[in-house]
């Protein structure tokens, strides 16, 4: 670059002439290195003049930019990491130039990628260009709701770990039922995100119908009276199983386990069980053939995954539990004649 167009960019930005200096720098008797930090010690100098003058250090971009870029990635690694180091803790290195140095190969430009001088849109560009660049990116303790949204539109498994990973970052609603569904055939994002602080209880839903065993306790350990919102697993196929999924928190497939048990149908099971009176769910468990012993236990999960219903008091429970003596076919029968007109 020329003396003239140096001291043009200098004038035209409005702070003190101090990278005139640069243009009269003559690479016949600097080595590359010393070049290298001649040039940073002059950008250092520039910004804090612009600080001083109350001017904005990122604009005018500084002539010195693709010079610098230039020589240190023409450097040796051994002399250029202790550079890309030093930069990427520098609060008065110009973006353009770390946004530049960011296009390095992994893992010379890794610590580049935490640099508090890197902007939003040259994030952007860097997160779809390089997936494991994006991981790292998205290690970084400050990520604006644009950015989270644009590292979790890569579809890398490894890149959402990494999001989720980061406990500075605060996710949406919105953020978590996305990666809650791209569970479902994603494994990976299962744990991290069942584990996950912050995680919402919608999204807690989607996870139970797909998680495994060990994962469905934590998370129904978590969040009290959780139920799923769209189970995948079979239908019960019999009593055992009907009472398994309730312990589990499943409360569709245990409703369908009745409904498959008794012979009635779903919307029937439905009506039933939503009522104030115990009745109707001594009546179902009957026609069900499900031992009377197991009532305590059922109505209190009943009670947890169906807003309170069926409510019952002392008195009302040596009453229903007599129902218990009617025979399969007679409990079908009155739940028949209440419910299916």
């Amino acid at each position: 670059m020329t003396d003239r167009a140096t001291a043009e960019v200098s004038a035209r930005s409005g702070a003190p002439d101090v990278l005139d200096d640069a243009s009269r720098l003559s690479p016949v008797t600097l080595s590359p290195i010393t070049q290298v930090r001649t040039l940073l010690h002059l950008m250092q100098l520039n910004a804090v003049a612009q600080r001083q003058a109350g001017g904005d250090v990122s604009e005018p971009p500084s002539p010195l930019n693709e010079r610098l870029a230039e020589l240190i990635r023409g450097l040796p690694s051994d002399a250029a990491q202790p550079i890309l180091d030093e930069l990427a803790r520098a609060d008065w290195a110009e973006p353009g130039l770390i946004a530049a140095l960011c296009r390095l190969p992994l893992p010379a430009s890794a610590a580049l990628l935490h640099s508090p001088a890197l902007r939003d849109a040259d994030l952007l560009t860097l997160i779809g260009v390089d997936e494991d660049k994006a991981r790292l990116i998205a290690a970084r303790p400050h990520l604006s709701p644009e950015l989270i949204d644009a590292l979790l539109n890569t579809a890398a498994a490894t890149v959402a770990i990494a999001v989720l990973n980061n406990r500075h970052l605060r996710l949406s609603e919105t953020q978590f039922e996305t990666l809650a569904d791209r569970a479902r055939a994603d494994i990976a994002l299962r744990a991290v995100l069942t584990r996950h602080p912050q995680l919402t209880r919608d999204a807690a839903s989607q996870l139970l119908d797909v998680v495994g065993p060990h994962l469905r306790e934590t998370l129904l350990a978590r969040f009290d009276g959780l139920y799923a919102r769209q189970f995948r697993a079979p239908q019960p196929a019999d009593g055992a199983q009907t009472l398994h999924r309730l312990q589990q928190g499943d409360f569709r497939a245990f409703r369908q386990g009745l409904s498959r048990l008794t012979g009635l149908p779903l919307p029937v099971v439905d009506t039933a069980l939503h009522q104030d009176s115990a009745v109707p769910l001594v009546l179902l468990l009957t026609a069900a053939g499900i031992d009377r012993a197991t009532f305590p236990n059922i109505l209190a999960q009943v009670q947890t995954l169906n807003s309170g219903h069926p409510r019952i008091n002392a008195r009302h429970l040596a009453f229903v539990r007599g129902l218990f003596d009617l025979d399969a076919s007679e409990a079908r029968q009155r739940l028949m004649a209440i419910y299916s007109r």
